[in-house]
């Protein structure tokens, strides 16, 4: 969560503030950090798919703005729990967070959806088949852990009802379905907390204007 206060900045604007323009402060200065994150809150949405391939709707979404109140000029511009725990990294440095998963799963040959993820339940309905097996296979590259399938018995009959959403293994060796990576340390960094101080700094002589014209304009 990153908060953003303009108090000095403020405090330079009042003194040069008649009486009733004064009086109107308080609701032009909540209304203006409440309009400054709501702007690090767009830029912010904008540049998470800059920084990683195709992100879910649900990670695009997590930036969240608290609003400021008369009382307490203050507004916060944050990332939602969920999405906070495995964005932090990519913020603060450190190891990708994986949560309950074993590990990064990487779809190699299962179908992947739309966001380049494994769909739920994947790994579960595969091992469900007698073909696919998930541990280490020795490769021409290395060990690699994973859900591997077993190539088809030559001249073995299809059958309608194994399929489970996985054609059979028609290449004559195995093949790796979804490799298990294990976590690596975040090279990737959003900038959250420098754009959206950037942005409000930019935006705070205007914002401010705007917000205090409106304030005079309708005070009674």
């Amino acid at each position: 969560m990153l908060q953003i206060s303009v108090k000095s900045n403020v405090d330079a604007v009042s003194h040069r503030l008649t009486g009733f323009a004064y009086r109107q402060l308080p609701f032009a200065e909540a209304r203006t950090v409440t309009e400054l994150v709501k702007l690090a809150a767009e830029a912010e949405k904008a540049a998470i798919p800059q920084v990683f391939d195709n992100p879910t709707p649900f990670t695009v979404n997590s930036v969240a703005v608290q609003p400021a109140r008369k009382d307490l000029p203050v507004a916060r511009v944050y990332i939602r729990d969920r999405a906070a725990q495995y964005l932090a990294p990519y913020e603060f440095g450190g190891a990708q967070f994986l949560g309950a998963k074993p590990a990064d799963l990487v779809p190699v040959a299962a179908a992947a959806n739309q966001y380049g993820n494994l769909p739920r339940n994947t790994i579960r309905k595969y091992m469900g088949r007698p073909d696919v097996f998930l541990r280490t296979v020795k490769t021409a590259r290395g060990e690699v852990y994973g859900l591997w399938q077993r190539p088809a018995a030559q001249g073995a009959k299809k059958t309608r009802g194994r399929a489970k959403g996985l054609a059979a293994n028609a290449t004559g060796k195995l093949k790796l379905l979804v490799a298990f990576h294990k976590p690596v340390q975040t090279k990737k960094r959003l900038e959250f907390g420098t754009r959206a101080q950037t942005i409000a700094q930019a935006n705070f002589n205007r914002v401010l204007g705007a917000e205090l014209a409106k304030a005079i304009a309708t005070a009674r």
